[in-house]
């Protein structure tokens, strides 16, 4: 007898089994947010405001540390902390606190800071 045909049998077996059960239906791709709290604000010269970022994601994952770097966009706008934490400079003018996420560096979202 062929091999061949003993194997067809063997092969369709196989291929009739992979269409057993559900059709797996396509999962939509993980979109990064990012939402910065608050957006606004004022302060006086010298004092500090704390910021928050919320962001999502993939499911089952769970960092140890928020992905989340802070910036101040101008020169001399004060400083602010990895934890958020902004300091405004002593001279009052608008600025712009920026906080991106590592994980997505392209996701990035900015507060205003009205010093006065």
């Amino acid at each position: 007898m062929n091999r061949f045909l003993v194997s067809l049998p063997l092969l369709a077996s196989f291929a009739c089994g992979a269409q057993k059960g559900p059709v797996p239906t396509p999962t939509t791709p993980f979109q990064p947010t990012l939402v910065l709290r608050p957006v606004a604000v004022a302060v006086a010269p010298g004092t500090t405001q704390a910021f928050q970022a919320e962001i999502n994601y993939p499911d089952g994952v769970r960092p140890l540390r928020q992905p989340i770097t802070w910036d101040v966009i101008e020169p001399g706008g004060g400083t602010i902390t990895p934890a958020g934490v902004y300091t405004a400079p002593h001279q009052a003018g608008t600025f712009h606190v920026e906080a991106r996420r590592e994980d997505f560096p392209a996701v990035r979202v900015a507060a205003v800071v009205i010093v006065q």
